[in-house]
C-alpha cells in the first residue's frame, strides 16, 4: 500500500514499504522534459539532468561518484519528454546519506560553465549516437513530426545545433523555473521506516523552493504523416504510428491487451505471420506511447529494404484480419490476460519498479493504483469492448509511417499507395 503525503514546501512524497525486500528505490522526479521547452531550449531539460552529476557547493563530481560508491549503492538519472527523474538503490542504513547527496545535487548545483562546456560536447556525442541508432531514429522521427506544432514531438536530446549554444544563465533560469516544490514528486519503495523517511525527505528538501505555476497547455494536435530518411544502412527500419489514448485513460487496460495480441509478445499476431509464417523481418513488435494529454499505438519492424512493401502489405493483413476473417478469439484473450497477470505480479518483485510507477502517476497527475485493482481491471475485459476499442482506433485507419535506411531500394510511391488502403480493404489473413 502507498502512503501519500506533502512536505511542508508542498513537496508530494508517496512511499510503499515492501516487507520481504532488504533494498530500498528512492526517485525525485521533477516534472520538466521536453514537451516543457521551446525550439531555443530543446534539449535543456536533459542538458541539466547531466549537470547535476557535475558538483555542487559542498560536492565535486568525483565526491558525489565516490560517496555514492562507499554506500554500495548507484545513482542515475534520465530525462522523458515531460518530466525528469534521479534515483537510487540502497540499503535501509545508507537511504539517509543517499538522499543528502540528491538533495545537494538539486539544491546546490554549480551549473559552471566549464562544467558545462564539456559535457555538452558528451551530449553532442550522444546525439551522434542517437542518430546512428536507426532503431531509435525511426521512433525519434515519427514522433516529431505526427506532433510537428508540438514541444511533445521533440526529441528529448535536442538538436546540435541549439544544444551546442547553451550557455550557463539559460541552464540556470530554466531551473530556476520548473525545480520548485509544487513541480516534484519523491518516490521511495522497499524497506524503510515511514516515519524516519518522512523526517529524512522534510529534512533533506524541505527547504527547496516553492512558487511553481504551471502552464495551461492545449492537446497536441496529430497529423497524419509519411516520413522518409535516407542513411545508408543494411536494413530499412520502419514505424508505423496510430494517434491513441493518453497516458491513465479508463481504456488504458484494453489498449494493453490489444497491444499484447497485435504485437507484444512472441506469440502475438505481428510476430507469428509477418516473421513465423512468412520470414519476411528478424524483429517486429508493437508498443504503446503514452502521454499526458496524446498518445500513440506504434508498430515496428526492420527488414531488407527490398522486402519493405511485403512487410507493409503483410502488417496491413494483420490489422485487417482483426475485423474480417479472424476477429480475436476468447482463447487469444485468455492468453494475453494471462501474460499481462504474469509480467505485473513478476513486476512487483521489484522496488524499482513499483518507485517508478508511483512516482510517474503522480508527476504526471494521476492517482497510483493498487496491483489488484489492474489484475482486476485486466480480468474483467470482454472481448465485446475490445473489439469496440480497436474499432474506433484502428479500423479505417490510414496510419502514419517512418521509413530510415536505404530508400534507393524502396518504391515509396507505393509506400504510400499501400498505406492509402489500410481500413478500407481488410481483406485479412
Amino acid at each position: 500500500m502507498a502512503y501519500l503525503c506533502q512536505l511542508t514546501n508542498k513537496l508530494r512524497v508517496v512511499m510503499e514499504p515492501m516487507t520481504g525486500f532488504r533494498s530500498v528505490t528512492a526517485g525525485v522526479f521533477v516534472g520538466v522534459g521536453s514537451a516543457d521547452e521551446t525550439k531555443d531550449t530543446n534539449g535543456l531539460a536533459h542538458v541539466i539532468e547531466h549537470m547535476l552529476f557535475k558538483g555542487t557547493k559542498k560536492r565535486t563530481a568525483r565526491q558525489i561518484a565516490d560517496e555514492m560508491t562507499e554506500i554500495g549503492g548507484n545513482l542515475d538519472a534520465y530525462t522523458t519528454k515531460e518530466y525528469t527523474c534521479f534515483y537510487t538503490q540502497t540499503l535501509k542504513d545508507h537511504l539517509p546519506a543517499a538522499m543528502d547527496i540528491i538533495s545537494d545535487m538539486i539544491s546546490n548545483a554549480l551549473l559552471s560553465p566549464e562544467d558545462l562546456t564539456k559535457e555538452l560536447g558528451v551530449i553532442l556525442e550522444e546525439i551522434d549516437m542517437y542518430d546512428d541508432d536507426a532503431d531509435e531514429l525511426v521512433h525519434d522521427l515519427i514522433q516529431k513530426e505526427v506532433w510537428r506544432n508540438d514541444p511533445i514531438g521533440y526529441i528529448i536530446s535536442g538538436e546540435k545545433e541549439t544544444v551546442k549554444n547553451f550557455d550557463r544563465e539559460a541552464a540556470a533560469a530554466f531551473m530556476n523555473k520548473y525545480y520548485r516544490a509544487e513541480n516534484m514528486v519523491i518516490s521511495i519503495a522497499g524497506h524503510f521506516d515511514i516515519d524516519e523517511t518522512r523526517t529524512l525527505l522534510e529534512e533533506k528538501f524541505g527547504s527547496i523552493r516553492s512558487g511553481f505555476s504551471p502552464e495551461v497547455k492545449t492537446a497536441p494536435q496529430y497529423y497524419l504523416s509519411n516520413v522518409f530518411r535516407q542513411k545508408p544502412i543494411e536494413q530499412m527500419h520502419m514505424n508505423l504510428a496510430y494517434p491513441c489514448i493518453p497516458y491513465g485513460h479508463k481504456d488504458r487496460y484494453l489498449f494493453t491487451i490489444m497491444n499484447n495480441i497485435i504485437g507484444g509478445n512472441l506469440n502475438s499476431r505481428l510476430f507469428q505471420h509477418v516473421r513465423e509464417d512468412k520470414g519476411l523481418s528478424y524483429a517486429i513488435y508493437s508498443y504503446g506511447s503514452a502521454f499526458k494529454q496524446c498518445g500513440l499505438f506504434q508498430i515496428d519492424a526492420a527488414m531488407n529494404p527490398e522486402q519493405t512493401i511485403q512487410v507493409l502489405e503483410a502488417i496491413k493483413e494483420v490489422i485487417g484480419s482483426l475485423f474480417e476473417k479472424a476477429p480475436i478469439t476468447e482463447h487469444e484473450l485468455h492468453l494475453a490476460k494471462e501474460q499481462i497477470r504474469t509480467e505485473l505480479i513478476i513486476d512487483t518483485e521489484s522496488t524499482h519498479n513499483h518507485m517508478e510507477s508511483n512516482g510517474k502517476a503522480l508527476i504526471c497527475g494521476r492517482k497510483t493504483v493498487a496491483l489488484e485493482d489492474i489484475l482486476n481491471a485486466v480480468a474483467s475485459v470482454t472481448l465485446e469492448q475490445l473489439s469496440t476499442f480497436m474499432e474506433k482506433y484502428l479500423k479505417a485507419v490510414r496510419p502514419s509511417i517512418c521509413l530510415v535506411g536505404d530508400l534507393e531500394q524502396t518504391d515509396i510511391s507505393r509506400i504510400s499507395a499501400i498505406l492509402d488502403t489500410f481500413g478500407k480493404e481488410l481483406e485479412g489473413i
